[in-house]
């Protein structure tokens, strides 16, 4: 799964829900949701978050990434949404 997130997977995702998805608002503020999956950026643009109700993951500075996953199957079942909005739109 290492090899999978790597920071031009994740924001080509990001992008597409951007797109894509509706406006949200939410404890992180602005942001977008697609398929079950949102986005919020920070407030200074240096990290990006994805949620999924489940998962959270952080992707930072330095393109460093972080999951608050609390099971592989909820982290193998969050990368599986990414991969289908990433090939679906």
């Amino acid at each position: 799964m290492q090899n999978e997130l790597d920071a031009k997977f994740l924001f080509s995702v990001f992008s597409k829900i951007e797109k894509h998805g509706k406006a949200i608002n939410n404890e992180l503020g602005a942001g977008f949701e697609l398929e079950g999956v949102t986005v919020n950026s920070g407030f200074d643009g240096y990290e990006v978050y994805f949620s999924n109700g489940k998962v959270q993951l952080t992707l930072g500075f330095h393109n460093k990434w972080h999951s608050d996953a609390k099971s592989e199957t909820d982290m193998d079942e969050f990368m599986a949404q990414l991969r289908n909005i990433n090939r679906q739109h």
